[in-house]
């Protein structure tokens, strides 16, 4: 028998990684854990690298690596601070932008 995750929504991301590198598979779930599947995470570059355990340098590599992906997307600047949340390849959900009816 068994057992369902009292997570869904980490576990099917973990899966969809699965094939990534390690540390990018670390990278992508640090930020599900501290911004969700939905919100960005406020935390710079250096104090996420602290947290995954990997110089800074490399950490923003495989962030700028995740993002052309499409795993991860940039959400707002704070001054020379960039934020991001996770991206629709690893939420899985599909973006969709309603039209704007331009009146002329």
């Amino acid at each position: 028998m068994s057992r369902q995750s009292p997570y869904p929504e980490l576990e099917a991301l973990r899966l969809r990684i699965s094939g990534l590198s390690h540390l990018k598979q670390n990278l992508l779930m640090t930020y599900a854990i501290f911004g969700g599947m939905d919100r960005a995470v406020e935390m710079t570059a250096a104090e996420l690298a602290e947290i995954v355990g990997v110089p800074a340098s490399h950490f923003s590599r495989s962030r700028r690596e995740l993002e052309a992906e499409g795993w991860l997307e940039f959400t707002h600047k704070e001054g020379q601070v960039k934020f991001f949340r996770l991206g629709a390849k690893a939420t899985g959900r599909r973006v969709v932008v309603p039209l704007r009816r331009v009146s002329g």
